[in-house]
């Protein structure tokens, strides 16, 4: 009979081997399970199972760190500073193989030779440290796509090793290895026995390693694979990267241990009362019943509101212990008002184990349509962020997320999406204490195998072969969004979770939706690819243009529309953002968005004369490889953190604070606090009045409160204005004090009012020239001469040589018309370079068909040029009218253009003048560069700048520098002497040590860097009538709207040019 049995056993458990699918099997942590391999041949290897993603890896669990004491953990926030930890960064041997061929063999034993071995910091790319190529691509793979299968003979990998030993208290603890986010899949061995595998980069690997310890050095081996199934899912617009690059460290848990908890801090009797629950899992690693206690604070700076103190009698293995309390009139917490408690969590058994954390009392729903936090729809003014270092990859640090964090608070950024993958915990730690409303994103993105929204919805082969579609793939996605949830469950910062990126929308993303539903009824839950489905409870579309989304809030909206990417801003971008706000607000079910993206990812390199760089994709050894150029530098901010003009425009339609002027003759201003939860009692008010661009009077306004979505009308006591002058007035919104990284007198918003007025021309040095102009010419050259001033034409060509007055001849090429700008990232999106082409071409070919010469005596003298430009089939005048001042009226006409012509980029004139002339002084728009469509944040003043500070070095070099509004400008030696140029109407500019051509890409956008962008001995001018906006809808197909182009027609500008004498 025992036989019997014993046989039906062993058959029970044959079959369940064979039947019972691998990644069931890698759920119950069977080590028999691990397929290592050192042979040349690796069949069926891990990471070429979808259904294998972990093995014997712990359960993810809620982000808290212990300590010996309270008062420990009441003074901390993180691991380094309590005894339970032990940190692995630092210094580990490393060897780096091209394929798997090439690994080192049986590294793992304890009897391994790695002397030889070259040492390397952790956490790291290793890309970024000499080892193998950094690849940028957007969505088409590295390698072939045929999922789950990698080319064996392209799989770099690094095998690492590492010497440790374990502190003499952590006798009797359990030992665990944590690993915070390894890129690439991971096999780990600790003194030559396997631990354990894991693929998932961007959440942590933990293990339990006890077991496996010896006294004295301990040998740690890990191998990681650079591509694997899980590469599949990692399919990010970002650098792809491998190695350690996160921390890693060990910790210590006494046998009696709090495991994980779950914090729920809800609001209710009308968000008046928190609602606080705690689940606590304790783990009581031993056989038998233990006695210990729990003891739960919470703690408002010092103060206790909540002490409750349990004794327990523990079962062995984990118990569930649950606390509620009602917290009367607790502080709420938002991105505005992030106020916060500390939770204190004890477990005393043998020894104390004690934690903290900080939470947030909030309430989040939607509700009618809106997204609704505390009871209030608030609008998310967001950016998408990427890790991303200049110098270290992944890698990034606390310094430096609380660089971009107080950037953002600066520029009135309040949300961020965590594009596409969850962040390093001690982000999230950030957000909740300085404010800011959280995205959290499974790292899930599946781009190079087709997605929703762009054709993969219409493709039922696709779909077939696609990990969101295929049952075998389903465990791994619900893994990489449990680990997401476990970890950072009790952050209050993070009000939405989502489903992950450009992922399809099968059924495995279904699953993953009722997952995250079933578990935490508390947030909503969104996904870009499901727009047309159920799984998302908001509407998060990508670029969407304001025609869409305006059609969409006006035919029954089912969801509350959150843009999760829009604005791309791909070197010179960003326009048209007050035309999405001003949508934005006027519709209810509007929330907001998140702007792609905030950080240009260009990695900090050396050219081969040693000049610095950022380098983009095809760079960096990648030349030869798939690559996306420069389509990751999509940032507000360069890879240092300095900053794009575009976030000065940011900040401006961000602001919370909107002034509207109600009376000029009443002097009235309306202020409205569009804040959701703060009261403008914060901030104070300072207001100036320019006349003609001076300041020329300015004051405070008087304190005063108000309250969130209220207005009110201010008086200001400027001083009359009178018409024969420009007025403007200018308000401004400052913090009275610090808080939250914003800095005391920090200007939050500001607004500028023309109040009306005429500009008058400046006088010019020789107006009080009585003399007519003396005309001299031959067959080559016209030569005008006045008192005090030259001006020649070169008569074969029709161009302007000379303008001298008494000093020197100022220009070094004469004015020509020119109607084409540096394509921008945007122009190309769209093929400019061939759609608008023959307005390259009439800048560059033009006929010169005749100078006509007309002495008006006292009035002056009056050339005028004409050409014909073959490739547009059309004329251009241009008309100098020399005044016996010296002055020069200048007025380019366009004749015969055929409206079927394309648009023009540009309408102006190009002259190059002295270099000396590097004194720039303008009244116009500024300081900052700005466009027709990326002008609002600009207000009209006088600036004075260099040259030289005109330019703005984007990444790849492109059309950058423009000035809008300009009522005159003047360029001067340092001397004083020089040029003043104006005009009756508005016009633009541009001024560089630069040709035009230099920062032009060519037809195709070629590989080009700071370093080709060469200070030339010359000021180059550009004077426009106006050039067509930057666009930013997106970066691949949209034009600049339609009111911000410049349609074929006879158009006409003039200005002039009056000379500058000390």
């Amino acid at each position: 009979m025992k036989e019997y049995f014993y046989k039906s056993i062993m058959n029970i458990l044959f079959i369940c081997l064979v039947l019972i699918p691998k990644g069931i099997i890698s759920q119950i942590n069977d080590l028999d399970q691990i397929n290592y391999s050192d042979d040349i041949v690796w069949d069926k290897p891990e990471w070429e199972n979808p259904e294998i993603f972990q093995i014997n890896r712990e359960e993810p669990t809620a982000t808290f760190y212990s300590y010996k004491s309270s008062s420990e953990a009441l003074v901390n926030d993180d691991w380094k500073n309590s005894s339970y930890y032990k940190s692995l960064n630092g210094k580990w041997h490393f060897n780096y193989s091209n394929d798997i061929k090439s690994r080192p063999k049986k590294f793992y034993e304890n009897n391994y030779d790695f002397s030889n071995w070259d040492l390397l910091e952790i956490p790291s790319n290793w890309e970024l440290k000499g080892y193998g190529i950094p690849f940028y691509t957007n969505i088409k793979y590295m390698f072939p796509a045929n999922p789950p299968f990698i080319p064996h003979d392209q799989n770099n990998n690094g095998s690492f090793i590492k010497l440790f030993d374990i502190p003499a208290e952590w006798s009797g603890k359990e030992i665990y290895l944590h690993f915070e986010g390894v890129s690439g899949a991971m096999y780990i061995w600790i003194n030559g026995k396997n631990v354990g595998y894991s693929e998932g980069s961007k959440t942590p690997a933990e293990f339990k390693i006890t077991d496996y310890l010896v006294k004295g050095k301990n040998k740690l081996s890990v191998q990681v694979m650079r591509w694997s199934d899980a590469s599949y899912m990692e399919d990010q617009d970002f650098w792809r990267l491998s190695g350690i690059e996160r921390d890693v460290y060990l910790f210590a848990q006494n046998n009696i241990s709090l495991k994980d908890f779950k914090v729920k801090t809800d609001l209710i009797n009308q968000f008046k009362d928190g609602d606080f629950k705690l689940d606590l899992e304790i783990n009581n690693n031993s056989s038998k019943k233990a006695a210990s206690k729990a003891i739960v604070k919470i703690l408002d700076n010092s103060k206790e509101i909540y002490n409750e103190e349990r004794n327990l009698g523990l079962d062995p293995g984990i118990n569930n212990i649950s606390f509620e309390k009602l917290i009367p009139d607790v502080k709420h917490w938002s991105a505005e008002t992030p106020n916060l408690y500390d939770l204190l969590i004890e477990i005393k058994g043998k020894e104390i184990q004690a934690t903290k954390i900080r939470i947030g009392f909030r309430n989040l729903e939607i509700k009618n349509n809106q997204f609704l936090v505390n009871g209030v729809p608030i609008l998310m003014k967001g950016v998408n962020l990427h890790d991303h270092h200049e110098k270290n990859g992944h890698v990034v640090t606390e310094d430096l997320l609380i660089k971009d964090l107080e950037l953002m608070k600066k520029n009135n950024i309040n949300s961020i999406r965590c594009s596409h993958y969850p962040k390093n915990p001690f982000f999230y730690r950030m957000c909740d204490k300085y404010g800011f409303y959280v995205i959290d994103e499974a790292n899930i993105e599946t781009h190079g195998m087709g997605t929703t929204n762009q054709g993969l919805e219409f493709s039922p082969k696709r779909q077939e072969i696609h990990p969101a579609y295929i049952p075998q793939w389903k465990e791994m996605h619900l893994d990489r969004t449990k680990r997401m949830y476990e970890r950072d469950k009790n952050y209050p910062s993070i009000v939405i979770w989502s489903l992950g990126n450009e992922a399809g929308n099968g059924e495995n993303l279904f699953s993953t939706y009722e997952w995250l539903k079933n578990i935490d009824n508390s947030r909503p839950v969104q996904y870009e690819g499901a727009t047309k489905y159920s799984n998302t409870d908001i509407q998060a579309p990508m670029y969407p243009t304001i025609e869409e989304m305006k059609d969409y809030a006006e035919n029954n909206p089912t969801r509350p529309l959150i843009l999760c990417e829009y604005a791309h801003a791909m070197g010179n971008s960003v326009g048209n953002l007050q035309e999405y706000w001003d949508l934005i607000e006027n519709y209810d079910i509007m929330q907001g968005g998140f702007i792609w993206d905030w950080v240009d990812q260009g990695l900090l390199t050396y050219n081969d004369k040693d000049e610095e760089f950022w380098a983009y994709g095809g760079d960096l050894g990648g030349e030869n490889y798939q690559n996306d150029k420069n389509f990751c530098n999509n940032g507000l901010v360069n890879p240092d953190r300095s900053i794009h003009p575009s976030l000065k425009e940011v900040k401006k339609v961000y602001q919370s604070i909107k002034f509207n002027f109600e009376s000029i003759e009443n002097k009235e201003i309306l202020i409205s606090n569009k804040y959701d939860f703060k009261n403008l009692k914060e901030f104070y008010f300072e207001w100036e009045l320019l006349k003609n661009g001076k300041q020329i009077s300015k004051g405070t306004i008087n304190e005063f409160e108000l309250a969130p979505n209220k207005s009110k009308i201010i008086k200001i006591d400027f001083p009359e204005i009178y018409d024969v002058d420009e007025y403007h007035l200018n308000i401004y919104a400052k913090k009275k004090s610090y808080g939250n990284l914003i800095p005391k007198d920090h200007t939050v918003a500001y607004n500028q009012f023309f109040l009306g007025g005429k500009r008058i021309n400046n006088k010019t040095s020789l107006d009080n020239s009585n003399n007519a102009i003396k005309v001299s010419q031959n067959k080559k050259t016209l030569d005008l001469f006045g008192e005090g001033f030259k001006i020649s034409f070169n008569k074969e060509n029709g161009r302007l040589t000379e303008i001298n007055y008494g000093n020197e001849n100022i220009i070094l090429q004469g004015i020509k018309p020119n109607f084409w700008r540096a394509p921008i990232d945007n122009d190309y999106g769209f093929l400019m370079p061939f759609k608008l082409k023959v307005w390259k071409q009439a800048s560059k070919k033009q006929n010169f068909e005749s100078i006509k010469i007309k002495n008006l005596k006292r009035q002056g003298v009056e050339v005028k040029t004409n050409y014909y430009l073959p490739d547009v089939k059309a004329f251009v005048d241009i008309t100098y009218s020399i005044k016996i001042n010296g002055r020069i009226n200048i007025k380019t006409s366009l004749s015969g253009i055929s409206e079927k012509l394309p648009v023009l980029p540009l309408f102006g004139t190009n002259f190059i003048i002295n270099k000396s002339y590097d004194n720039v002084v303008w009244y116009g728009r500024g300081p900052h560069e700005n466009y027709q469509d990326r002008k609002t944040s600009s207000l009209v003043g006088i600036y004075n700048y260099k040259v030289s500070q005109m330019y703005f070095p984007y990444i790849r070099p492109q059309e950058n520098g423009n000035r809008t509004d300009t009522r005159w400008l003047s360029l001067t030696n340092s001397e004083g002497n020089g040029i003043i140029i104006e005009s009756s109407n508005l016009f633009e500019f541009s001024s560089h040590h630069q040709y035009n051509d230099d920062f032009d890409g060519g037809d195709r956008k070629s590989q080009t860097h700071t370093y080709d962008i060469i200070k030339r001995p010359i000021v180059n001018l550009n004077i426009n009538y106006k050039q067509m906006g930057v666009g930013g809808d997106d970066s691949w197909g949209k034009q600049p709207h339609d009111e911000y182009k410049i349609k074929p027609g006879n158009l006409s500008f003039n200005y002039s040019i009056s000379p500058i004498i000390q």
